[in-house]
């Protein structure tokens, strides 16, 4: 249902308990019916590009949800609700206006991909490194000042992107601890520990962007 013109997502779809994917990309939608939390059986969602500012407390009911795509749009905040897609192992919400994430994000135990690449970020909640599983993190073009210490928990953390993430941010020590890492991106404002050039391995590139 990509590139439909479609203003609002047809009734007709709700009636459908089994489906497991949903393409909705490149349309008009500015906002989702409560009714989405009816698609207990969809494992992904394709939003992006459409006019959405917020999605309903319902996506929480989405069980099975694996992806979760909606970048291209004007969200501005995330419902708590979201830490109730206990399966969810994809959030990409690149080019939208968020400024923060909610600290429930934090209940994500599968999450291995979070895209937050041009937003307006300016805090990340500690919460973010209860995701023990989380494998590539994208801050790029942001506005953040630093990332909590309490990301030193993502050990499996293999590419961590942060090239205009904001002025002057800083990687706490705690990164030092990383054996998964291979890709980190930055940019010169970027401050990096020391223990992370020193103890830079060939596995582990660094990009100044």
């Amino acid at each position: 249902m990509s590139r439909q013109g479609l203003k609002e997502i047809p009734d007709e779809v709700f009636e459908m308990k089994h489906l497991k994917i949903l393409k909705l990309y490149g349309n008009k939608i500015d906002s989702i019916s409560p009714r989405i939390g009816e698609l207990v059986n969809l494992e992904k969602l394709y939003i992006g590009k459409n006019n959405l500012t917020h999605f309903p407390a319902e996506i929480g009911e989405l069980k099975n949800l694996k992806l979760l795509s909606a970048q291209y749009n004007e969200i501005q905040y995330l419902t708590g609700a979201i830490g109730k897609l206990d399966n969810l192992e994809e959030l990409i919400l690149n080019q939208n206006r968020l400024k923060t994430i909610p600290v429930e994000i934090g209940k994500l135990k599968n999450l291995k991909s979070l895209q937050l690449n041009f937003n307006f970020m300016t805090y990340l909640p500690p919460e973010l490194g209860n995701c023990t599983n989380l494998e590539f993190l994208m801050l790029n073009r942001n506005m953040i000042e630093k990332l909590p210490v309490e990301y030193g928990k993502l050990i499996h953390l293999k590419e961590l992107y942060l090239a205009g993430a904001g002025n002057l941010v800083e990687i706490p020590e705690s990164f030092c601890e990383f054996r998964s890492l291979y890709t980190l991106e930055i940019d010169r404002y970027t401050l990096v520990p020391p223990c992370m050039w020193v103890h830079k391995t060939n596995q582990l590139r660094i990009y100044v962007r």
